[in-house]
């Protein structure tokens, strides 16, 4: 089994756009990039380390208003 953690953060711009676009209730753009930077960062991770998976899983914790845990973890072949 591998594991991979990634914890992710907004900047404090980002954080007051989202406040903002929570309370209009749109999408929180800022937090998606956050998911999206994170999970770019992890598949970069295994590409460098050209590994490859039998099945993977990928899932996402909020650890606080401005920061995700996004978990990875996987079987290789």
């Amino acid at each position: 089994m591998i594991h991979i953690t990634k914890v992710v953060t907004r900047n404090i711009i980002m954080d007051m756009v989202s406040s903002f676009y929570n309370l209009i209730g749109k999408n929180l753009i800022a937090y998606e990039k956050m998911i999206d930077k994170g999970i770019k960062e992890i598949q970069d991770e295994i590409k460098t380390r050209e590994l490859k998976f039998k099945w993977y899983r990928f899932e996402t914790n909020q650890l606080t208003n401005g920061a995700v845990a996004i978990l990875f973890y996987g079987e290789e072949k």
